[in-house]
């Protein structure tokens, strides 16, 4: 193969830009920007399109400079992202390239000012290259930033979440691991590095501070203070203030986690504000200073900043506040604010209260609840602290805190917010907690919390998305309007409502909570993930993926984008993007038993059952109920055709009450492709009173969307058993349920499935082929199991019935292809 005479620098780059399109060799790989391939001999490296947009633009311009500006405006000028993104896509790059960051062989770090491309970049060789079978893309870890940078997001196993991870009690980050539970998150947190300093002020006015009269002095024991206000003040409802980390100049910088949660502690108490708006943390964090900010003042609708540097006294704290405004940095006021050691817990407040003074509006209202034992609230604000971190080691160490304040201040109702938050986020999280035992463990604390503040907006809201969780949607609805009344600017109650409409099946009432949500917080990428998954209810897919991709733009480190496309190609019907997405979440979070219990459905669909049985077998390494998940796994025998294997299943099966009942319930559904119709019947009538009894449900949108009823498994069993009465009551409770959430606007293409499946058991085949034609039309793809399905008895046999198999069968194997080639 000749070799293309390489570009240079200068002159190459118009040659460059004119073919933009075209393949470019680069080093030992040659780029294809149409494809977004590398290739290197027989490999071959799928890319994300922004990964190679990236490559591109350093590619452009080889051996030169580009700045942090320009990738952010070549790459990503569609959306607004922190440098952040283009250290982790430049990270994960080069792990693609087999580049080492302290030995580059491609891209060069330029501290503090951008990258180059150092690798040989010529017009890519004529000559042919083969076509390998694709491989995914191993994954990266971030490369460490030096302390200039703006600092780069942790990589996390997690994030709700559902989300926007339940990991932090005033909940940017709640419930990211699960569509039902709340995204959550946040976008990852950052690594805290030594904050930038803001403007001096005047000297003049520096002696006022520190001292040197009698006056001055007097002023220091209440608070001192020096202000300017160099414009009008801007009326209230159009402001929108971002409250950066506070910084830490107290001896030997031991106190940066306790400044920044006392910022968050801050931005809590400015969010009850009834007509300013407050950034959300996830956003503003992500800024050390108002210089940082400043440039995307504009896209990320901000008018001001507030930051803040702590100082820790031998007789108290000191707090320098500073507003600015934040197109330009401009300093507008600055106050110092002094705290004897026993007023701690109020410094937030009375913080929250100047800066609100300072913008010329009205301050917070004085609460009836006494501040917190002093060293209850620092322990407090360190439990903040690292359950910011958003990983399982963090909230365990958060809940220890939580608890040592409680200790110390059992009157300190945030502390029990914050302690039923962590439980909530490990159930999440994927540690082994059950959702009962998670519950049983949240709902004390959040009480408690209540009963000794009964207008805390977060013990409020925390309490309507445990209630969404529990699927009692018009409860969570009270309690999240109580919580939003109190707490019009906070982004997390915004995002838990959108979640809880969402999940009640109001697609159009979600999405402008959550567009609320994203505009107090447009850095978050759980915010994106949840407006993703209504937007996919609703059957808006250009919308959901651009929210997706949004997502993964954000936090590239985190699986919900990734997984979301997942959940997209699933909904279309396009199985193989959704394995495609499926396993690239996994390979950002394996340990997430829920996804590798959906990519074991999409490979069943596909019809490869070795493929499933994997899936399945990390999916019950990592439940909290592997029993349950062994039964799902005897489906792949009905895939298989393995009577024998699935008889050897149902044996180990549970069957009796005391076991879990979803279970039990799927087991009986089996048992009837086997003839053990008495055995099937038995089972279900030893569970069907605590089922009918329990409060939380064992159905909701979430798994109907998935294509799973469990009111007509239970329906089946009974009609197969010629107890028709029995049956009936099901059928009518679930095709109610359908129903009503197609009218709100679902369109799922499982809703045609479980409409088929009522049509069939009520003795209306016509009825259940029209349906089976909409849930295919809408991509359907279960070709398999509705040949098998016991519900679906009666059809088995029609002609257009067979048509229908063979349709889907068809298009799997087009998938089945676009996957393995």
């Amino acid at each position: 193969m000749n070799e293309a005479e390489p570009l240079k620098p200068g002159a190459g780059v118009n040659a460059l830009a004119a073919a933009a399109a075209q393949p470019l060799q680069i080093g030992e790989w040659q780029a294809d920007p149409v494809l977004d391939e590398l290739r290197r001999g027989d490999q071959v490296q799928k890319l994300e399109p922004r990964k190679m947009r990236l490559l591109m633009a350093l590619a452009r311009r080889p051996q030169q400079l580009v700045t942090l500006e320009q990738l952010l405006d070549e790459v990503w000028g569609d959306v607004v992202v922190t440098p952040s993104s283009v250290y982790q896509t430049i990270s994960q790059l080069r792990s693609v390239l087999g580049d080492d960051a302290s030995q580059p062989r491609y891209i060069v770090t330029v501290p503090r000012k951008g990258y180059r491309l150092v690798a040989r970049v010529s017009a890519a060789p004529t000559a042919a290259t083969p076509t390998p079978t694709s491989t995914p893309s191993a994954g990266a870890t971030a490369t460490p930033l030096q302390p200039e940078q703006v600092p780069k997001r942790r990589a996390t196993d997690r994030g709700p979440a559902p989300a926007e991870p339940p990991a932090a009690a005033t909940l940017d980050a709640a419930a990211a691991a699960s569509p039902l539970a709340a995204a959550p998150a946040a976008a990852a947190p950052f690594v805290p590095p030594a904050p930038a300093a803001p403007p001096a002020p005047p000297a003049r006015s520096r002696r006022l501070l520190l001292g040197g009269s009698a006056a001055a002095a007097a002023l220091l024991g209440s608070g001192s203070w020096w202000a300017w206000q160099r414009t009008a003040p801007m009326p209230a409802a159009d402001i929108t203030l971002a409250v950066l980390p506070f910084g830490d100049a107290s001896p030997k910088n031991l106190e940066q986690p306790l400044a920044d949660s006392l910022a968050e502690s801050v931005i809590g108490a400015l969010s009850r504000h009834q007509e300013i708006r407050v950034t959300a943390r996830s956003t503003s964090f992500q800024f050390r200073s108002a210089q940082a900010l400043a440039p995307q003042a504009q896209q990320l609708a901000v008018t001001h900043v507030l930051w803040g540097e702590l100082r820790r006294w031998q007789q108290g704290l000191q707090l320098k506040l500073s507003l600015y405004r934040a197109a330009d940095s401009r300093v507008l006021w600055q106050q110092a604010l002094e705290s004897p050691a026993a007023a701690f817990g109020s410094l937030a407040f009375d913080a929250a209260n100047a800066a609100l003074r300072a913008l010329g509006v009205a301050p917070l209202p004085a609460s009836s609840i006494p501040a917190p034992v002093a060293d209850a609230y620092e322990l407090y604000l360190l439990g903040l602290h690292y359950q910011r971190a958003g990983l399982m080691d963090g909230i365990l160490k958060a809940r220890a805190y939580f608890q040592r304040a409680i200790d110390v201040d059992p009157g300190f109702a945030p502390a029990y917010v914050g302690q039923a938050a962590t439980w909530i986020a490990e159930f999440h999280y994927g540690n082994g907690l059950a959702f009962r035992t998670m519950d049983a463990r949240a709902q004390p604390l959040i009480d408690r919390a209540l009963q000794l503040d009964p207008d805390l907006p977060l013990a409020l809201g925390l309490q309507g998305h445990l209630k969404t969780q529990l699927s009692q949607h018009e409860e969570a609805r009270r309690w999240l309007g109580q919580a939003l009344d109190k707490a019009p600017s906070d982004a997390t109650l915004l995002h838990w409502s959108g979640i809880n409409e969402s999940d009640d099946g109001w697609p159009a009432r979600a999405q402008p909570l959550f567009s609320k949500a994203a505009q107090l917080s447009p850095l978050a990428a759980q915010i994106q993930h949840r407006a993703g998954l209504a937007a996919v209810h609703a059957g808006q897919y250009d919308a959901a993926e651009g929210a997706y991709q949004r997502a993964i733009a954000l936090a590239p480190e985190h699986p919900n984008g990734p997984w979301g496309l997942g959940i997209l190609g699933f909904a279309r019907g396009r199985l193989a993007d959704a394995v495609g997405g499926y396993r690239k979440a996994l390979l950002i979070d394996g340990k997430r038993d829920q996804l590798w219990h959906q990519l074991a459905w999409l490979h069943l669909d596909l019809g490869q059952t070795d493929e499933a049985q994997k899936a399945f077998a990390q999916a019950e390494a990592f439940s909290a109920t592997p029993g349950s998940v062994r039964v799902t796994a005897a489906y792949r025998f009905v895939q298989g055709g393995d009577r024998a294997a699935l008889e050897q299943a149902l044996r180990l099966a549970p069957t009796g009450a005391a076991q879990a009942r979803d279970a039990v319930i799927e087991a009986a559904l089996l048992r009837l492709l086997l003839g053990q119709t008495a055995e099937a019947l038995k089972a279900v009538e030893a569970v069907i009173g605590l089922v009918q009894a329990d409060p939380i449900p064992l159905f909701n949108n979430w798994l109907c969307f998935l294509g799973r009823h469990i009111l007509l498994d239970v329906a089946t069993v009974y009609n197969a058993a010629g107890q028709r009465q029995k049956a009936d009551p099901f059928i009518d409770q679930a095709a109610a349920y359908v129903d009503r959430y197609v009218k709100q606007g679902n369109v799922w293409h499982a809703a045609g499935y479980h409409r088929a499946r009522i049509a069939a058991l009520r003795g209306q085949p016509e009825a259940a082929l029209a349906a089976l034609d909409d849930a295919v039309r809408l991509g359907w793809r279960r070709a398999w199991w509705l040949a098998q399905d016991p519900a679906l008895h009666s059809l088995h046999n029609l002609p257009r019935f067979k048509a229908l198999l063979a349709s889907v069968d068809d298009a799997n194997r087009q998938q089945r292809q676009k996957l393995l080639g």
